[in-house]
Parts: C-alpha cells; sequence; structure tokens
C-alpha cells in the first residue's frame, strides 16, 4: 500500500491546491506531483485533472477520497497504538463513554480492572456520541460505550440493553401527580433536551418528527448535572433516558408514550483491527457489570 500516496493525495484533495498541500507537507510541489502520479500508477486511475488554474477530482477521484481518508485514519490509529505499547511499555489504555454511562458503569469494572493491570493507566473520554464514535474510527480510543444507531461500515457494534426516555418533573409541578405522562400531556409547558446535535437529541427529533402538536423546547445541555438544576429550580421539565436522570429531591421521574420513545445501548469498536489485552479485558468486565446491573433491576 502506497501511504505515502494516499497521504499526498489526501491533502491535495482537502486543501484543493498543490501548492497548499506541498507547503503543509513540507514538500516542494515536483516531489508532491511524483507521488500522486506514482500513486494514480499504481491503482490504474486519474484521481485528479489539473490546469495551470485549478485542480478539481475526477469523479473516480471522489469516489476514492472517502475510502482513502477512513483507510489512512485506521493505519494511523493502529500505528500510533502500537507505539504507545513500544514506547510507554504499553501503560495506556484509551477508551470512551457516554459520560452518565460510565458514571454509572464504569467504576465498578475498573475497581477489578486494577487488580489485574494496575500500572496501566486508563484514559477516559466522556463526550457525546458523534465524538466517540469519531475517536473510535480514528483510532484514538479503542472501543466505547455508546447509542447505537447508524454504525459506520468500518465499526462493529454490540448491543446490551434498550431503555426508554422519560421526564424528570419538579415536585410541585401539576404533572407531577400523574403516574405517567402522554408527550401530549407536555405541550404548553417549558421543555428540556439534551442538544439536538448529539446523539439523544437524534433520537428524539426522529422519534417525534411525526408527533402533531409543537412542543417547547427552550433549554438543551450536554449533561445531567444541569437538567436537574433547570427541573429542582421548577425552569422546565426535562426530557432523557431513564438510567441517566438522577434521583434527588424536588425531581419525580414519570414514563412517557404515545411514543415511546427508546434508545439502545452498546459497544463500539473499530472493524478488523483486534482489542489489545487490556482493552479486551476491561470490555468484558464492562458488559458483565451492566448485565449484572440489569438482571438485578429485573
Amino acid at each position: 500500500m502506497d501511504i505515502l500516496g494516499l497521504e499526498a493525495f489526501i491533502r491535495i484533495a482537502e486543501s484543493g491546491s498543490f501548492r497548499a498541500a506541498a507547503a503543509t507537507m513540507g514538500l516542494s510541489q515536483t516531489a508532491l506531483s511524483h507521488r500522486l502520479k506514482k500513486l494514480e500508477e499504481e491503482l490504474g486511475l486519474v484521481l485528479l485533472q489539473r490546469t495551470t488554474r485549478s485542480m478539481v477530482l475526477t469523479r473516480t477521484g471522489q469516489e476514492f477520497y472517502p475510502q482513502a481518508r477512513e483507510l489512512m485514519q485506521q493505519f494511523s490509529g493502529l500505528f500510533e497504538d502500537f507505539k504507545a505499547r513500544g514506547g510507554r511499555g504499553g501503560d495506556r489504555l484509551a477508551i470512551g463513554c457516554l459520560a452518565s454511562l460510565g458514571k454509572r458503569f464504569l467504576p465498578p469494572a475498573l475497581h477489578i480492572f486494577r487488580e489485574r493491570y494496575p500500572t496501566v493507566t486508563v484514559i477516559i473520554n466522556d463526550v457525546p456520541a458523534p465524538a466517540l464514535s469519531e475517536r473510535v474510527l480514528s483510532g484514538e480510543i479503542q472501543f466505547a460505550l455508546t447509542i447505537l444507531g447508524a454504525q459506520h461500515w468500518a465499526q462493529k457494534s454490540r448491543t446490551l440493553f434498550t431503555e426508554e426516555f422519560a421526564a424528570a418533573v419538579p415536585q410541585d409541578h401539576p404533572l407531577a401527580t400523574k403516574k405517567e405522562l402522554l408527550w401530549a400531556d407536555l405541550v404548553g409547558y417549558p421543555l428540556a433536551r439534551v442538544s439536538a446535535e448529539t446523539g439523544h437529541g437524534t433520537i428524539l427529533a426522529q422519534s417525534l418528527s411525526k408527533f402533531p402538536y409543537r412542543l417547547d423546547w427552550r433549554y438543551e445541555f450536554q449533561y445531567m448535572p444541569m437538567a436537574a438544576s433547570l427541573v429542582t429550580e421548577g425552569l422546565a421539565i426535562s426530557i432523557s433516558p431513564r438510567s441517566s436522570i438522577p434521583e434527588e429531591p424536588g425531581i419525580k421521574i414519570l414514563p412517557i408514550s404515545e411514543p415511546v420513545v427508546t434508545r439502545t445501548v452498546g459497544i463500539i469498536s473499530r472493524s478488523g483491527i483486534p482489542l489489545t489485552p487490556e482493552a479486551l479485558y476491561l470490555e468484558r468486565l464492562l458488559v458483565q457489570e451492566i448485565e449484572s446491573t440489569k438482571a438485578n433491576e429485573g
């Protein structure tokens, strides 16, 4: 595989200019052109058309670019994994999780993990679902506990559980006297949801796309402590996955139906690239912790 040629093609495609790509890579334009030509000859394809004033990707180049970029990301991630293991004695493990899931399930698994790998530093990326997916693809993290949905073709996934979204209602709210809610009950009240740009925001938007009434999404948040504050202060009813809602004084948690909105939680990792022994062991412990917790919940 011509790594140098792939890098040259990707830099040219992204910058839209031989001059800019050459400057970024610290090469002359002649050297850059040579790398691209070698790649095209090896593939037997023309990827770029260049005139004296412009450069455009051919149709083949447009199709090849996203796959070339993914290939380089996988190679870079694999290289960095082994570089870290060789240069630092394999004592770093990078994983990812949604903050609410990590808070609930990760600590018990880490206690057991520490007994076998006491010198390994675990780097925890507790960021939103889209960022977790990108970091898995790039090789920055080995696996992530996250929402499952339309996974990237270069990812593999394992489903762990499905749960419903629920409402966190202020204790003195008129709706707090109910045992369960319909989405129609929420019309006219200020609501709070996870940011529309996150995986949870996407789930809500898709699930409620045919809901006939307008909901007043007054607030958006990233993390649950902020959502809990909005509820306890009486500013809004917060909508979140049931397990992510803290059971605090001043908050009543109610199920919502018509429609029932759910999320599927699981673990994603890169297809075709095995986990390190440390990552595989922690993943196994995490799965066991989740399965045990869910079994006890009945």
